[in-house]
């Protein structure tokens, strides 16, 4: 039996890249769709050595490519953005600027979804949210738990100079981050060839697998076996410190190439010789 599905991703291209990957699976089951606008506390942080790759994953493209490209009018085959997503599968898009909202709470019970789906969604659960379907809620911690759990779990991994890196998928059984018992995990080999954003974004491709197979069993109604985490093993990481991104620069990582962004707005339908490439290269230099 198909399963009614609500999404609840993060307006970044990571999150874009992973609705586009699973809704090419499995639109047909997506109630709507929730953003939420950033990951981690409302305040604003510090200038940082992270700035640019911030704006990279999240600015670039919601507030100039996928723009452009939409008034462009390209169409498919490519990856879609947030709005051409919504059109083109036909799935409300609602932003979560606060997840308590009574609307929001309204609108997400209005759904009559038998799972919640959350992928780098910025805000914490609460039990009324956790409860509401029937299945409950999965996330995609795109770090291996329980040794990574916060933000920025690649970083981490490759700080430490572990030669794998992974994601999880967990189910959220109470309001906190990355808690929960483990549905499954992947891992993929570290290539020194390559960015911190590289390594992420090529975590989504086996994060939505892990996503798919989860949501197909429960379809055939069978139980999920869950492993629990164990909270003396791993820690938590909050957004690195400049000494922290100064020695992960100092080890030869780098934030993101040029060439990552290259290859995404080639996915997004930008071809490298066009007016729109070299607008936005303005950005990036």
């Amino acid at each position: 039996m198909p399963m009614r599905i609500a999404l609840l991703a993060n307006r970044d291209i990571e999150s874009a890249l992973a609705l586009n990957l699973l809704l090419r699976k499995m639109h047909a089951q997506v109630m709507a769709i929730y953003l939420s606008d950033h990951v981690g506390g409302a305040q604003p942080r510090p200038a940082s050595m992270l700035d640019p790759l911030t704006f990279i994953e999240q600015d670039l493209f919601n507030m100039l490519a996928f723009p452009l490209l939409e008034h462009q009018g390209s169409s498919p085959p490519r990856w879609l953005g947030f709005s051409a997503i919504s059109q083109h599968y036909r799935i409300p898009l609602h932003p979560v600027h606060r997840l308590k909202d009574a609307a929001v709470l309204d609108s997400l019970r209005a759904t009559h979804s038998d799972i919640f789906v959350s992928i780098r969604f910025g805000k914490i659960l609460p039990d009324e949210v956790i409860n509401m379907p029937a299945h409950g809620v999965l996330n995609l911690h795109s770090g291996l738990l329980p040794q990574y759990r916060g933000v920025l779990a690649t970083l981490r991994a490759l700080l430490h100079g572990d030669r794998e890196i992974g994601c999880t998928l967990h189910r959220i059984d109470s309001p906190g981050i990355d808690v929960g018992g483990i549905v499954a995990s992947a891992r993929r080999a570290v290539d020194p060839t390559h960015s911190l954003l590289w390594h992420i974004l090529a975590l989504y491709p086996l994060g939505v697998e892990l996503i798919t197979q989860a949501l197909d069993s429960l379809a055939q109604r069978q139980t999920l076996a869950l492993t629990p985490q164990n909270p003396a093993t791993g820690a938590y990481y909050s957004f690195p410190d400049e000494a922290e991104l100064q020695h992960f620069a100092s080890l030869g990582w780098r934030l993101f190439d040029h060439e990552d962004i290259r290859q995404l707005l080639l996915a997004f339908g930008v071809e490298p010789s066009s007016s729109t490439a070299h607008d936005l290269e303005h950005y990036l230099r």
